[in-house]
C-alpha cells in the first residue's frame, strides 16, 4: 500500500528542525554575549554620534542635552528586548549622578585606564547572568562642545545651560582619546539561550 506523503510535510520537517533546540556550550554563550553586545553599543554609539551632532548644528547645547542617553534610545531598546539584555553606562566623573561607576564597576574602569584591560570583557555572574564590559573613549572632535574643558571647547554659557539639568555635573576637562567610562550590559541568560534556538523568551527581569 502506497502512503500519500503529507500535504506540506517538507515545510513542516523545515519548521520543526528551525526550532530543534541546539545544544550550546558554554563557549557558545559566551562567544554570543559578545557579538550581540558589540552589535547593542555600535547601535547606540552610531546613533549617539548623528544624533548629538545633528542637534549641535540646528539647536547647539540645549538642543542636544535630551539625546545624551544612547543607552536609552528606542533602537538601543529594541535589540536589548531581542537578545535578553539590560544596558547601562558608567563613569567615575559622570554627568548623570545615576551613572556614577560603584563596586566592581570602579575596579573595572581602573583596569582600562591602567591599560590592563584594553577591549570587550565577558564574564559569568552565577548561573542565570553574563555580563558584558566595553570602554567608551572620547573619539570625536564633536564631543568636547559637551565634555571640554569649560572656557575653551565649552563655553561658560553652555555650560550653565548643562548644570540647570545636571546640577552634580563631572563629565568636563576631557579631551579627545581620554577614557571616559564604561558600557556595561548584562544578559539574561535563559533570554539569550531562548534567542538563540529561537524559542520565546523563558523569563524578563524588570527594567
Amino acid at each position: 500500500m502506497k502512503v500519500k506523503p503529507i500535504e506540506g510535510g517538507k515545510e513542516i520537517a523545515q519548521e520543526l528542525e528551525r526550532h530543534k533546540i541546539k545544544r550550546l556550550t558554554r563557549q557558545d554563550i559566551l562567544a554570543a554575549t559578545q557579538k550581540y553586545g558589540d552589535s547593542i553599543v555600535v547601535v547606540a554609539e552610531r546613533l549617539h554620534t548623528q544624533r548629538l551632532t545633528e542637534h549641535l548644528n540646528q539647536g547647539g547645547i540645549a538642543a542636544a542635552i535630551p539625546y545624551c542617553q544612547p543607552e536609552n534610545y528606542e533602537e538601543t531598546e529594541t535589540l536589548q528586548d531581542k537578545f535578553g539584555a539590560i544596558s547601562r553606562r558608567f563613569s567615575e566623573r559622570p554627568r548623570n549622578p545615576q551613572n556614577l561607576a560603584k563596586g566592581g564597576t570602579v575596579k573595572t574602569l581602573a583596569r582600562y585606564s591602567s591599560s590592563q584591560e584594553q577591549g570587550i570583557t565577558v564574564e559569568e555572574l552565577g548561573q542565570d547572568q553574563i555580563r558584558y564590559t566595553s570602554p567608551i573613549y572620547l573619539r570625536d572632535e564633536s564631543c568636547l562642545s559637551c565634555h571640554g574643558t569649560v572656557g575653551q571647547e565649552l563655553s561658560e554659557s553652555d555650560y550653565l545651560l548643562i548644570k540647570e539639568k545636571y546640577p552634580q555635573d563631572q563629565a568636563t576637562g576631557y579631551k579627545k582619546g581620554d577614557l571616559m567610562g564604561t558600557w556595561e550590559l548584562t544578559f539574561d541568560k535563559m533570554d539569550l539561550v531562548a534567542f538563540l534556538n529561537d524559542q520565546p523568551k523563558k523569563s524578563r527581569r524588570p527594567r
